[in-house]
């Protein structure tokens, strides 16, 4: 018991100092956190010449984060190695290939000192900065050349040597090539299709656009350099607007308030030089959706609808799918179209203009001038250093202008490097080279398969609609509605079942039948087999009709009605023929009254007509003549006898 008490006073004094050694002894720092930066570039602009060329890049740094940064400075960063495969140049700009590079800290041009290194650049902080270095210090001495270049933002966290790039920003710099490259500037003039039918539109939507966007692009169109692209479809709707149009307004209609606009519009683009121009399919049928759906009419539709705009048939012709996209086996299905070139932005990179499959001629498009890289960058330089290097690549730009926003780019990403050149000249070019190969992307905009089902139904309904009214003015517009129907313009747009339906309100048959129809009388009564009865064939179409009245007998061998010759009924109006029933014996037969056009197509709603026989036939007459005879000798006899039988009462 004695030994034991030093032992546990050892445990308990080794505990207490264990414990006061911690208590004593400071804790090592918290690492503190990384501040979060945010670097943006706002300008590049290339100065003097020869070996002072210079690039000087401008931007902003921002701390985003909750903790200050220290000795925060920017510095040049480049890559030395200049991009010329069009395949390493798509896998830099997708953000899978990093290219090797290194920061430029030569001189003080070269970075740009925003805090020193003890001085916080607190949150929500934000500063500017300008750093420069010439081509050679850069290292981009080849021309016509694209290389990756930007900057990196260096600083610390707690105010120590320990530097670290904080957050860094790149762009492409391009060098200017030795030769100019050509520059096609394409304005795009179309719309929404808005026509219903000859001078009868679905709303006025047309003519806010003629006196909007599309003044502003009709005048882009006008000016040195620029070419154009119209769609048909927009200029048979400016024409039928011009000499006057109605709008619907629920079951009726109004009228159009756009016919001084439309006139003002069609003569500015009247005015155009041919030679800048080229036209598209009517309507910009969505081509890749109805190769897809099996919709081979939809070809058909757009030439006979475009050959009704005479004023554009000397102009080439120029496929746009939407947005561009064309697979292996779109110009194949574009064939009978005979197009100048399909214009996409499918075929990889290589020669603005190129050979494609099924002897196509391909017009690669240049991305939108919204389109930025390489990865995830954006900003101003680095979506007008990506046109640059676009050209580089493609030997030249083509760019489809299709709002006053494209313009404006346009106009600012228009080096001197790049030289003006008209689409008439770009398509002059004979394409040579290996057949460039189309890819659809993994996912494609097209209108839906219902659309091209309501392609097929339509279809049906004005070849019915013809057979009904064989002089119809509307149904002269067919191919170019049809066309209208599958436009891309529907693709993303909540109007296009507005549309649908008042188009299909003036052709379907059940439009039809509650339009055309027959009266008559539901109960008819026969006296003699020369019995007629009216019955009256109804027309609320805004055009003359040619039907037939058929009659289907429940019991033929009792009572049967001969069917009508073909009556012509005039719009809005009625008319009313007389049948005669056969019969053959007395009694009650339902009769089915209906109408057909010249074809037998059935045209509305049928109407049952209870047809009552009381005609006995000359049979009948002599029974009741006979009778009438009898009656009279009977009576006679009998008053012979009443006047015998008082002649000898009185005796």
């Amino acid at each position: 018991m004695i030994r034991a008490v030093p032992a546990k006073l050892v445990l308990v004094l080794a505990w207490m100092i264990t414990i006061a050694a911690t208590l004593v002894v400071p804790a090592s720092p918290a690492r503190a956190a990384a501040p979060e930066l945010k670097v943006e570039l706002t300008s590049l602009r290339t100065t003097g010449s020869g070996k002072k060329t210079t690039a000087v890049l401008r931007g902003t740094v921002t701390n985003i984060g909750a903790q200050p940064a220290f000795g925060v400075r920017a510095v040049l960063w480049r890559s030395r190695d200049p991009i010329t495969d069009p395949a390493a140049f798509r896998s830099v700009l997708a953000g899978e290939n990093q290219p090797w590079g290194a920061l430029l800290y030569r001189t003080t041009d070269h970075y740009h000192s925003i805090t020193a290194s003890d001085q916080a650049f607190d949150p929500g902080a934000s500063a500017e900065f300008t750093v420069r270095g010439t081509l050679t210090d850069l290292g981009f001495t080849s021309t016509g050349g694209v290389y990756l270049f930007g900057v990196q933002v260096l600083g610390t966290a707690d105010a120590s040597s320990n530097y670290q790039v904080l957050t860094r920003a790149r762009s492409f710099y391009v060098t200017p090539p030795e030769k100019r490259l050509p520059l096609t500037s394409i304005v795009l003039l179309s719309a929404t299709p808005t026509k219903v039918r000859p001078d009868v539109f679905a709303n006025e939507r047309l003519a806010g656009e003629l006196s909007g966007r599309l003044d502003t692009l009709v005048g882009l169109a006008d000016r040195s350099g620029m070419s154009w692209l119209v769609d048909p479809a927009l200029i048979d709707e400016v024409v039928d607007m011009a000499d006057g149009y109605t709008v619907l307004d629920g079951s009726n209609t109004r009228p159009g308030t756009g016919q001084q606009v439309a006139r003002a519009w069609l003569e500015r683009f009247r005015a155009l030089p041919d030679d800048d121009g080229a036209r598209t399919l009517f309507a910009n049928p969505d081509v890749l959706g109805a190769e897809k759906n099996g919709a081979a009419k939809v070809l058909d539709h757009a030439i006979a609808a475009a050959a009704t705009v005479r004023e554009l048939d000397d102009l080439p012709l120029v496929v746009l799918p939407q947005g561009g996209v064309a697979g292996p086996t779109t110009p194949a299905w574009l064939r009978d179209a005979k197009a100048d070139a399909i214009a996409v932005t499918t075929a990889g990179r290589g020669p603005m203009v190129a050979r494609g499959p099924a002897g196509s001629t391909l017009l690669r498009l240049a991305p939108n001038p919204t389109a930025a890289g390489p990865g995830t960058e954006d900003g101003p330089v680095q979506r007008t250093q990506r046109q640059y290097a676009e050209a580089i690549l493609g030997g030249g730009l083509a760019r489809l202008i299709t709002t006053p926003e494209d313009a404006a780019a346009d106009a600012a990403t228009s080096p001197r490097w790049l030289a003006r050149t008209s689409l008439d000249d770009l398509l002059d070019d004979d394409p040579g080279g290996a057949v460039a190969s189309l890819t659809l992307p993994a996912k494609t905009s097209t209108l839906p398969a219902s659309k091209f089902r309501q392609l097929g139904t339509l279809t049906d309904d004005f070849a019915r609609y013809r057979d009904l009214v064989p002089d119809s003015v509307l149904a002269q517009d067919e191919p170019a509605t049809l066309s209208r129907l599958v436009s891309t313009g529907w693709i993303g747009d909540s109007t296009a079942g507005a549309w649908t339906a008042a188009v299909t309100g003036a052709v379907s048959a059940s439009a039809i039948a509650g339009k055309v129809g027959l009266a008559a009388s539901p109960r008819v009564l026969m006296s003699s087999r020369s019995n007629e009865f009216p019955v009256t064939v109804i027309n609320r179409l805004a055009e003359p009709v040619v039907v037939r009245v058929v009659f289907a007998s429940d019991n033929p061998q009792r009572i049967s009605i001969a069917d009508s010759a073909p009556i012509t009924v005039g719009a809005g109006q009625s008319q009313t023929i007389n049948v005669r029933p056969e019969a053959s014996s007395n009694g009650l037969v339902n009769v089915t009254a209906s109408l057909r056009t010249a074809s037998g197509e059935p045209v509305g709603r049928s109407t049952r007509i209870a047809v009552e026989v009381t005609d006995l036939g000359m049979i009948g007459w002599i029974i009741v003549i006979i009778s009438g005879v009898v009656l009279l000798a009977t009576t006679a006899l009998r008053i012979r006898q009443v006047r015998r039988k008082q002649r000898e009462e009185e005796l």
